[in-house]
């Protein structure tokens, strides 16, 4: 037995350290790697459900590549009903059974969306959104999706639950979005 270990202890180091890089691969490119499409934090304390916001979020999710990196992309537009103007930070939460994410979002007009809110008014392109989701950031199962608008100019919040929900498997990522009566 002791000569099968000193024989083979080169073949026995390759075997543990295939087994650290299976178990530490996806967390550690996550970490250090990837650049867009992960959260910004994993504790959150959000507030109450509220009404008084206005949201809407695209028909589908799209794949796309950003700098080398395979993400997908959620648009929609989210303002405070009293305050169509008002420039608001975007964050989209998503809700698990284990947790919640923050995820960033970035301004970006999209053609004929926001426009298409009934009571559309100039300035309020700002509140239009793109979500970059990378694939690589949830685990297997089923993410409830929310919309958290701070104030950027002072004091004001308000977390809002959608219809939507994002569905990961090992292999895919699905976007269902379900109207609420």
């Amino acid at each position: 037995m002791r000569n099968w270990i000193k024989a083979s202890y080169i073949h026995l180091i390759i075997v543990a350290v295939l087994i650290v890089y299976v178990f530490a691969a996806n967390p550690l490119f996550v970490r250090f790697i990837l650049k867009d499409g992960k959260p910004l934090s994993t504790r959150l304390t959000l507030p109450g459900v509220s009404t008084g916001v206005i949201y809407h979020l695209g028909d589908q999710i799209q794949p796309l590549r950003v700098t080398g990196q395979d993400l997908y992309e959620l648009n929609g537009y989210a303002f405070f009903q009293a305050n169509h103007t008002q420039e608001n930070k975007i964050t989209i939460i998503l809700s698990s059974q284990t947790g919640e994410l923050a995820f960033p979002t970035r301004t970006v007009a999209f053609p004929n969306m926001i426009e298409s809110y009934p009571e559309y008014t100039k300035g309020m392109d700002h509140a239009e959104f793109s979500l970059l989701l990378s694939p690589y950031t949830l685990s297997p199962g089923t993410y409830r999706i929310g919309i958290l608008l701070q104030n950027k100019n002072g004091a004001g919040q308000a977390y809002v639950m959608t219809g939507g929900s994002i569905k990961k498997t090992p292999n895919t990522l699905t976007y269902t979005y379900t109207l609420t009566p």
